[in-house]
């Protein structure tokens, strides 16, 4: 598989830490991490969890809302359906099947069944190409003039 990476920053500013997210890190850890906290960081992303801390992930939950709102705006994303769209912001947050399936009280299947929907009718093929279209369209557009 991929390698797996934790940010080690020399900043705890929680917009740096989403920005390392959004760019496929696995985990966040400020310079002041504690040794312990970096095994244990290590340790919990080897196994395939995201680790960052409490206030980051709040701010990623922040986020999640604006981009679940955000889902129609992608281009097609009128044709999903509401359950298709929260699918859209579980996996644009970055949730495994598993964990999808788990929060919405459905099968892995039906995920999988879901995300094979949404993946032709917005003309995508992996997660990370929805994460991303997702991404610009929650994104603020700048004002010109």
């Amino acid at each position: 598989g991929l390698a797996k990476t934790i940010v080690l920053a020399s900043t705890d500013d929680d917009g740096v830490a989403v920005q390392a997210l959004k760019a496929g890190a696995a985990g966040f850890c400020p310079r002041d991490t504690s040794t312990d906290l970096l095994r244990r960081a290590v340790q919990l992303v080897e196994a395939g969890e995201i680790w960052v801390g409490r206030r980051v992930m709040v701010r990623l939950i922040e986020e999640l809302a604006l981009r679940t709102a955000a889902a129609p705006a992608v281009s097609g994303g009128e044709q999903l359906t509401p359950r298709e769209r929260e699918l859209v912001g579980f996996v644009a947050a970055g949730a495994s099947n598993k964990d999808i399936a788990r929060r919405l009280a459905i099968s892995v299947k039906t995920v999988k069944t879901h995300l094979t929907s949404i993946f032709r009718k917005l003309g995508l093929s992996t997660r990370l190409e929805l994460a991303v279209a997702v991404g610009r369209a929650a994104a603020p557009r700048a004002k010109v003039g």
